[in-house]
This record gives structure tokens, C-alpha cells and sequence, in this order.
């Protein structure tokens, strides 16, 4: 980890996790939540469990370390062994996050304008999709699929003559109030390619009307119930989304709790998670031609990189690549409760979410 002190030239400096706000509720907490959970009856999968003791261990030099030499001064410094885990360290996923923006940027995307595409699932189903990876793989390719054909399309081309566009997905599992939401973040080339006998060349789309995004998003919506009923997980109904599952084990319990804003375990187990309300209601969004929303569905398509704006583009693929939790916006106040500030308000005028530890 590269840091500037205030006072030296830049160099390696250690993280030291165990100073951070999240590392001292961890260790604290952590082992009362599994018993908590194992009175009930229940149990925390081995992979769960795994992510948690690893990052209580990533960055401590009492759980191992490399000794680095430097050949020309012969200084020398100790780097800690990290967790490499993908779930919520956020050490390692801020450095995972800059390699992949980076990585993205100078090998993957082409010197072309990039639209960002965020297309979010009603509640029901984002509890279908954080159980059944097949399932939301289906969905992934039906979205993919009909965005692309619209893209196409808008670039003056068709399909049938062999154009197309590119498109990178991050499924991110997390919102900014620390709550399970399943959804989908794509970059996607703002056009598409028309392939000749000499060399591609790249036609851009014309930006999309509202009218066409409601009208897409009616799509996506309709051929994500057919697939789902098609596998026998959703029973459609005129009112709601109906899901042919239950809650079993306890992650099943937890992730239903986390879905919907409220506490899982503990005394006060079923009640909407505090929170706090530091600004108006906000006017709502629809005055946006580019969000549409439809039983609750959404696509935005907002936010578009130029082709010359590489440093933008590197900022989005991190901004898509980034871990959950942002340590930053994190604390504990006097009575030992867990504060976590949303990145922006919500549009009820909420601004964080009060949990117990």
C-alpha cells in the first residue's frame, strides 16, 4: 500500500485494519453473532464464517508477513499477509477495485464512448437471485441481450448484418446502507461495430428517448418473468411478484432481513433498521428522461463516458468494482450503535442507517 506522510517522501506504510471502527465491531461482535445464531438453531455456512476470521486477520504481522529488502539502501519493511477474500474487506477490495478499473481501461475497452447501464430487480427477486446464481445468470442474458439489440439498432444497424457492441456487467450484491440488493451495473459500448472485409468501424447510438427506455424496460421485465416461470420460481400474479420459495437455512433468514431493512437477530428481531433523516424528501427522480421504472424494475441510463474521457471511464470501473462497505462512512457513537452514512440521500430524506453491532 502506497501512502504520502505529511512530512516524507511517499512509501509503504502498513494499513493497520485493527485501528478502523469495522475492525473493532468485527472482533468484538462477531463471535456473539454466531452464537446467537447457533442458539436459534441455526448455523452460519463455512464460507461465511471463513470471510469474517480471515479479515480479522488480514494485515496483522502476528499472522504472518514478508520480509522486503530493498537492494540499493538495504532498508527493509515487514508486509503483512492479506485476506484476498471478495466479501467486505475493505483493503483488498479497494485493491482488487483498482486493478480491475485499470485493467479495464487500458485492456478491454476501446477508445469509444461508454454508456452505463443500472438495471435494478423487485424486492422479491432479489432474494430468488442471491440464492440461485443460475437464475440470475438466465436474467443476466436476456438483459444483455435485448440492451445490445437496442444499441444496435439506435446506431443505424441491424443484428442480422452482423454489427455488434461490447459490454462489461458487475453484479453487485450490496447498497449503500449495508443492505443485500442484487443488481446490475453494465458498461456498454455506446454504439456498435459494423465488420467489413477490411477493419470494424464503429457506429454510435443516438442517446435514447424516455419514451424508449420505458418502452425497454417493459422488455426486460416481461421476458425476465416468462424465464422464471419457465423454471418454475416465479407464479405470476396481475397485483405482485410471487416467489415459489421460503427462507430455510439462516443465511436464507439473514439475507431476507438484510433485503427488506430489518434486523434479523437478537430482541429486536423483525423491526425496520433505525434511521436517521438529516435533510427534505427529495423531489422524485422521474423528472429524469433517462430512469424508468415499472413494478419495480428500473434502468438508468444516465451517465456516459466520451471517448477522450479515459480517466472518467477508469473512475466509473472502479465505481462498479468497488467493495461494500466504505470505512469512511462508518462509526460508532456513545451508545455503541453501528452509523453508517449513505453515499447520497435517500429520496424520503434519510441520509444513514443506525444498526446494532
Amino acid at each position: 500500500m502506497l501512502a504520502r506522510s505529511p512530512t516524507t517522501t511517499p512509501g509503504y506504510y502498513r494499513h493497520q485494519p485493527e485501528q478502523t471502527e469495522l475492525y473493532s465491531v468485527i472482533a468484538r461482535h462477531y463471535p456473539r453473532f454466531v452464537n446467537e445464531i447457533e442458539r436459534s438453531g441455526g448455523y452460519l455456512p463455512k464460507f461465511v464464517r471463513q470471510e469474517f476470521e480471515d479479515y480479522l486477520k488480514c494485515g496483522l504481522l502476528e499472522h504472518g508477513f514478508l520480509r522486503v529488502k530493498c537492494d540499493s539502501c538495504c532498508h527493509e519493511h515487514l508486509v503483512a499477509f492479506s485476506c484476498k477474500r471478495r466479501g467486505f474487506c475493505p483493503s483488498c477490495g479497494a485493491r482488487r477495485m483498482v486493478e480491475s478499473a485499470a485493467h479495464l481501461v487500458d485492456h478491454v475497452f476501446p477508445e469509444v464512448q461508454v454508456r452505463q447501464w443500472v438495471f435494478t430487480f423487485p424486492f422479491p427477486l432479489r432474494f430468488l437471485f442471491a440464492n440461485d446464481p443460475q437464475a440470475l445468470s438466465a436474467v443476466l442474458a436476456v438483459v444483455q441481450r435485448a440492451i445490445s439489440t437496442f444499441l444496435v439498432r439506435h446506431s443505424g444497424l441491424t443484428v442480422s448484418s452482423g454489427a455488434r457492441t461490447g459490454a462489461v456487467t458487475l453484479i453487485q450484491r450490496f447498497g449503500s446502507a449495508l443492505n443485500l440488493n442484487v443488481h446490475l451495473h453494465m458498461l456498454f459500448l455506446d454504439g456498435a461495430y459494423r465488420f467489413s472485409t477490411t477493419r470494424p468501424t464503429f457506429h454510435r447510438a443516438r442517446p435514447p428517448a424516455g419514451e424508449e427506455l420505458n418502452d425497454l424496460l417493459d422488455t426486460l421485465s416481461r421476458r425476465i418473468v416468462r424465464v422464471l416461470e419457465r423454471r418454475g420460481l416465479l407464479i405470476a400474479d396481475p397485483e405482485c411478484l410471487q416467489l415459489d420459495i421460503e427462507p430455510n437455512s439462516s443465511l436464507d433468514h439473514l439475507q431476507a432481513a438484510s433485503i427488506n431493512y430489518r434486523i434479523a437477530i437478537g430482541p429486536h428481531a423483525g423491526r425496520k433498521a433505525l434511521t436517521l433523516y438529516s435533510v427534505p424528501p427529495l423531489e422524485e427522480a422521474s423528472s429524469n428522461p433517462l430512469l424508468a421504472r415499472r413494478s419495480g424494475f428500473s434502468l438508468h441510463a444516465a451517465t456516459v463516458c466520451e471517448a477522450w474521457q479515459r480517466s472518467r471511464l477508469e473512475r466509473l470501473c472502479r465505481y462498479i468494482t468497488r467493495p461494500p462497505i466504505a470505512t469512511k462512512r462508518l462509526r460508532v457513537d456513545d451508545r455503541g450503535r453501528v452509523v453508517y452514512r449513505y453515499k447520497h440521500p435517500f429520496r424520503d430524506g434519510s441520509t444513514h442507517v443506525v444498526l446494532e453491532p
